[in-house]
């Protein structure tokens, strides 16, 4: 069963690779023949990007001080049942804010590429950085947050902080951790793989120079893959 699924993925790569080279004079075409630079595009994104991403901010103040909430209710509650519930939900939370400032991470990385897509002039490239200028503050409201939630937590930038952070866990979510993280990982590096190839078939069909996207993928291809084997490799010398 495994060999047919590999198959029927190796079949359907090579048809989703054969379409997206045949596509890609097409796609040069219409990327070279979309131009916002003298229309109010960048700042039209940059203004919708940040107007949500200050709302998510609020959301995100709300969400951590529901989970502080619920996490003292835990501790101050008598019943099990109860002291459960409120332990579930203080945890949900706690995840959602992870979640939420991602969110804002992405929106801003997503107004860039659209300013990047209508090729934007020099002043797009001030609305292009705000959006991501404000995920700051939630960033250092998510590393102050953690450790409201949890005083076992490492401070930001301590030393040894992912393994300090992993100590917390109890032994069933250590392994669903590092399971993501393992998945996660593999699944990264096929990315960056297919990522590279396509952005080097594109440069090379379309004449535009994409010398310096390349170059920043296979820096963080090999950080990825030999920085994890050179880890193991020492581990085991040890």
């Amino acid at each position: 069963m495994k060999v047919k699924r590999y198959l029927i993925l190796l079949v359907l790569g090579g048809i989703i690779g054969g379409f997206v080279s045949s596509s890609m004079g097409s796609i040069s075409t219409f990327l070279s023949n979309v131009n916002f630079a003298h229309t109010h595009f960048g700042l039209i994104i940059c203004i919708i990007a940040s107007l949500i991403i200050i709302g998510l901010t609020f959301y995100l103040w709300k969400v951590q001080k529901d989970a502080l909430k619920f996490k003292n209710q835990s501790l101050n509650s008598i019943e099990d049942d109860d002291a459960d519930l409120f332990e579930m939900k203080s945890n949900l939370n706690f995840n959602k804010s992870s979640i939420i400032t991602y969110i804002q991470l992405i929106i801003s990385f997503v107004a860039l590429l659209l300013i990047v897509f209508g090729h934007g002039s020099n002043i797009d490239v001030l609305y292009a950085i705000i959006p991501y200028m404000l995920t700051i503050i939630p960033s250092i409201m998510l590393g102050f947050f953690n450790r409201r939630f949890d005083s076992r937590y490492p401070k930001i930038g301590e030393k040894n902080y992912t393994e300090k952070t992993l100590a917390l866990l109890d032994e069933g979510e250590r392994h669903i951790a590092i399971v993501s993280m393992y998945k996660n990982y593999g699944v990264n590096l096929v990315l960056l793989m297919i990522a590279i190839i396509f952005l080097g078939i594109f440069s090379i069909d379309t004449g535009s120079n994409q010398t310096l996207g390349i170059l920043f993928l296979i820096i963080i291809f090999a950080y990825n893959s030999l920085g994890y084997m050179l880890k193991v490799r020492k581990f085991y010398k040890s």
